[in-house]
């Protein structure tokens, strides 16, 4: 195994996006790389529209979750989510938002302009409509985790060192059969082309 300091992933969304499949594409990726991986989830009510984050370290140590102000990287499938997690994120944390809200049935939500101005804030952020992208390449909104996967691989160089986007392809290869591993690379694909036209 690589000896290495720890990197930290947080993913946050809601029950049914596909949170703990996207945290199982990274730690496998990183495993073909030869890193120790660490997965943890923490959750309400998982089902479809429950809060769940997935803590997701990469490197050697004997905590499976992430330290307040520890994420170097947030992967974000709802904005409400990500918000109510940026208390793991720090100045340099970089943030990839889904440019998607659900909005509580009980309570009145922020808009999500006012979301993306207070993350910006408090870290990097880069935000990108991951279900109307999702909806054009594969015909399923539930590729949008993919799709995030792929947009952040491209934009952030430290994450694309660590799990480069051919690791992850040979890794939904394996994972997938079928239809799924095919709508799942190219959601992975656009998503990488859409981050690379990001940082150009």
């Amino acid at each position: 195994m690589i000896t290495m300091p720890r990197f930290n992933i947080l993913l946050a969304g809601v029950g049914g996006q596909g949170l703990l499949t996207l945290g199982a594409l990274i730690g496998n990726a990183a495993i073909e790389k030869g890193m120790d991986v660490t997965i943890a989830e923490t959750h309400g009510l998982s089902q479809r529209g429950g809060s769940l984050v997935v803590h997701v370290r990469l490197g050697e140590g004997a905590s499976p979750l992430i330290p307040k102000g520890g994420a170097d990287v947030i992967i974000g499938l709802e904005a409400l989510e990500t918000g109510r997690y940026m208390v793991f994120a720090n100045r340099d944390t970089r943030v990839f938002m889904n440019e998607f809200l659900w909005p509580p049935p009980l309570a009145k939500a922020p808009r999500l302009n006012d979301l993306i101005k207070e993350i910006s804030k408090r870290a990097k952020l880069y935000t990108i409509n991951a279900n109307e992208l999702a909806l054009q390449e594969t015909g399923l909104v539930v590729t949008a985790n993919t799709i995030m996967l792929g947009f952040a691989i491209a934009v952030d160089e430290k994450l694309s060192e660590l799990i480069d986007i051919k690791t992850v392809d040979k890794v939904i290869e394996k994972t997938f059969r079928g239809k799924a591993k095919e709508l799942n690379k190219k959601a992975l694909w656009r998503g990488y082309r859409e981050g690379q036209a990001r940082v150009r």
